[in-house]
């Protein structure tokens, strides 16, 4: 074979390897030059004073939008597998639907010395977004495995300052409370999102407060701390549907932080949160959502919201839902024509007293009369502790003869917050002309002043009360 024969071969050998560089090359500068020609439209940070940031945006058409963020996370070996918990991490949801479209995890994230960063392009269709991102604790990896510890932005102490070092074992590693608080001071600020669009397409993208409120809201119930109580009453001149958006806590077979409907006339509980119809609302587990379309008949109605004592916007102890900001509950018509059915009015009082044992401590055998002049309707409200299938804490009613007309009886309770023993009933009962005594009993412990677990949501009314029904 001759020379000139031979040349053809590293000739294609040698335009195949300037192919492949270029290829490489263009793998390496083309996103350099496309983020040069990118411009962000908004930002999340300073998560050192707040858990939770969020800012809405508006794509008036489909565009390609690049979200970077970074957060951190920590392997716990305890939930069985070897992935990685994020305790700082973003996500987006679509403004209408409500639902997640992208979020922040182990497998979109990679590390960055202690951070996770996450950093990708998303094709979105026009509409209505919501970006968050939240830091609800901090943690770190410690030889196979992690811990995380709630970061609570209420009692950081004000001298707390960032370091590099701890004098005590616990503090090395982070494990003491204060060990954590000043790593998590050095690292917070890192931690944050931002969303970019192509710098041509950016004035054409509106921002707008996180989150969008939808059309025809009747009202919310915000549920903004713990411990906490709210309650909006609403009449209906018609039969109206009705959709409810609510987000609580709950666990196992109950839940803590919840809400209901209740006929104001009648007592009864038209509508729930339940375990059954709660689904999973993102972050943590406990994080529940149950959203539904009811009709509701013409007349009076309390919708009611509480929460226990942790977890809830005034301090997540664990990953926020995804809605955080709708965390409660939030009532709305579907159709615009019902709207003028609906109107809101003041909480009902509750009618005159005719007896009353309340604030009830341990160990007491308490007793009240009362009479009725005719024939009756009352409302008895008592919270007492449940022990199994009978009352530990209970109320009864006793007539003249001292013959028993009413009892608080274990199966007809309703859960009345914190530990799962709290009980309460919301009754109305028809008596007789004629002399009566409310009674209460409890037993040696869990009572007004001593709980021995958690407290019901409404303690100062721990015991009875029988009002005349207005």
């Amino acid at each position: 074979m001759t020379p000139a024969e031979s040349t053809p071969f590293p000739s294609a050998l040698w335009h195949l390897l300037q192919a492949v560089i270029l290829f490489l090359l263009m793998a390496v500068l083309a996103p350099v030059a496309l983020k040069a020609q990118e411009r962000p439209v908004l930002t999340l940070g300073d998560l050192a004073s707040a858990e939770v940031r969020q800012q809405g945006f508006t794509l008036p058409r489909a565009m390609t939008v690049h979200v970077y963020a970074r957060g951190a996370g920590a392997r716990l070996w305890w939930e069985g597998h070897t992935g990685t918990r994020l305790f700082a991490s973003g996500w987006i949801l679509n403004a209408a639907t409500r639902e997640v479209v992208w979020q922040m995890d182990g497998a979109n994230g990679r590390r960055a010395g202690d951070l996770r960063v996450a950093d990708q392009y998303l094709d979105l269709p026009a509409g209505s977004y919501e970006a968050y991102f939240a830091d609800y604790g901090f943690g770190e990896n410690l030889f196979f495995s992690g811990w995380i510890r709630n970061i609570d932005r209420r009692h950081l102490r004000p001298q707390l300052a960032p370091s590099r070092g701890s004098h005590s074992l616990l503090g090395v590693f982070g494990l003491s409370r204060e060990g954590a608080e000043r790593e998590w001071l050095r690292q917070v600020g890192q931690y944050g999102m931002q969303v970019s669009v192509p710098a041509a397409e950016a004035g054409m993208v509106e921002t707008f407060p996180a989150p969008l409120r939808w059309r025809n809201i009747l009202f919310s119930l915000a549920a903004t701390d713990d411990n906490g109580h709210w309650a909006q009453a609403f009449r209906l001149r018609r039969a109206v549907t009705v959709h409810l958006y609510a987000e609580g806590e709950g666990s196992g077979d109950r839940m803590v932080d919840t809400g209901w409907i209740q006929d104001a006339r009648t007592r009864q509980r038209v509508w729930e949160m339940s375990p059954d119809k709660a689904q999973y609302a993102g972050g943590a587990e406990k994080n529940r959502r149950q959203v539904e379309t009811i009709r509701l008949p013409a007349g009076d109605y309390v919708a009611t919201f509480v929460t226990d004592g942790s977890h809830s916007p005034a301090d997540w102890n664990a990953a926020p839902p995804c809605d955080p900001g709708l965390y409660g509950l939030t009532l709305s018509v579907p159709e615009d024509g019902d709207l003028a059915a609906v109107t809101l009015i003041p909480e009902p009082e509750p009618g005159p007293v005719l007896a009353q044992l309340v604030r009830v401590p341990d160990d007491q055998d308490l007793s009240a009369g009362f009479a009725l002049k005719a024939a009756q309707t009352v409302r008895i409200y008592a919270l007492g502790e449940r022990d199994g299938d009978d009352m530990a804490d209970t109320a009864w009613i006793e007539d003249a003869a001292g013959k028993t007309v009413w009892r608080m009886e274990a199966a007809k309770t309703q859960y009345a917050g914190g530990a799962s023993k709290n009980r309460q009933v919301d009754e109305l009962v028809k008596l007789p002309k004629g002399a009566y005594t409310l009674r209460v009993r409890t037993d040696d412990s869990h009572a007004y002043g001593d709980w021995n677990a958690g407290r019901p949501w409404d303690a100062e009314h721990y015991g009875a009360t029988v009002y005349a029904v207005k």
